[in-house]
């Protein structure tokens, strides 16, 4: 079965202000797709949900009641599923990654 594995460094201390001599917490996830067809659109849209599921699981010990933390929530799961699409190393869903979000401009009246 087809699965990734990436590391997400926490840098909850290093945004926030307090400098510790430790490293970061760093936390991995494993995300199966051998179920899916990733040369199907379906399939792509899937792997990235899975992708970015995951990432907010892993990123979610930020406290993002914290006024500047959610700005490294933020950071952290974009990282992580930026991680998830290189190490699955697909062209399909490399692009549908690097697509996603953006909405063509309307021309303005």
């Amino acid at each position: 079965m087809k699965s990734i594995k990436y590391l997400i460094p926490l840098v909850a201390l290093a945004v926030s202000g307090v400098a510790s001599a430790a490293t970061p917490d760093v936390r991995s996830v494993v995300v199966r797709f051998g179920d899916l067809d990733l040369n199907s659109k379906t399939g792509v849209t899937r792997l990235h949900k899975r992708i970015r599921n995951a990432a907010e699981s892993v990123c979610g010990q930020l406290d993002t009641r914290i006024l500047g933390l959610r700005a490294a929530y933020d950071e952290c799961v974009a990282e992580a599923v930026r991680n998830g699409v290189t190490a699955v190393a697909n062209p399909n869903l490399s692009s549908f990654h690097a697509s996603r979000g953006r909405r063509p401009m309307l021309a303005s009246n």
